[in-house]
């Protein structure tokens, strides 16, 4: 297990006060219910963002322009039970839960979601690795044949990073979510930008 940052809370508390308005006080308000007692929880800092661990990493907490969103690590071994998990940030065993105002936080939910993460890893459960095809599918191959710049930066990436967009694409379940998937991994790749581009250290 890596170290934790001992600077952790104070990065958080800053990282919190870049948020507007709602945003931070739905920040506030889910860093607050994740230090609750009973979860035995501590904060960290990794990516750029606050990390919550217990027994291992549970969940990161993240503003965006128009929600925040908490994503547990383990979340596809957690049933969804109250039908929070967002479709489109579904990736490897990542499950995102998106607030866009204060409303949306429903605590008694919550902890169901909360619950089985950090059982999950007081039992040592691990997510386990899908096989997943690398090869181009012909949708991402014929979108790059269209966007020269996208096809340029998409070439020059060592074969983790054209994987993460392979996976996150082939992954969907829906028709709608794999075009928008499709979509934004061509706009991502003519900006010059890798899958995990927003957790990158400046």
């Amino acid at each position: 297990m890596s170290k934790i940052d001992s600077e952790a809370p104070e990065k958080i508390s800053a990282y919190i006060k870049k948020a507007s308005g709602e945003q931070r006080e739905i920040l506030n308000r889910l860093r607050a219910f994740l230090l609750q007692e009973e979860f035995a929880i501590t904060e960290d800092w990794k990516w750029n963002a606050p990390n919550y661990n217990c027994n291992g990493m549970i969940c990161w907490l993240a503003f965006f322009k128009n929600h925040v969103g908490l994503n547990f690590f383990k979340g596809s071994l957690i049933e969804d039970l109250h039908s929070m998990y967002d479709e489109a940030c579904m990736d490897k065993g990542n499950r995102q839960i998106k607030f866009r105002c204060i409303d949306d936080i429903d605590e008694t939910n919550l902890k169901h979601y909360l619950y089985q993460a950090t059982k999950l890893n007081k039992d040592g459960t691990k997510v386990k690795a899908k096989k997943i095809n690398t090869d181009i599918p012909e949708d991402l191959a014929e979108a790059l044949a269209e966007n020269i710049n996208a096809k340029n930066f998409f070439d020059s990436l060592a074969q983790g990073y054209k994987r993460d967009y392979i996976e996150w694409i082939t992954t969907a379940k829906q028709e709608k979510t794999r075009l928008k998937r499709l979509n934004t991994t061509i706009e991502w790749l003519s900006e010059g930008k890798k899958k995990n581009w927003k957790y990158e250290k400046c």
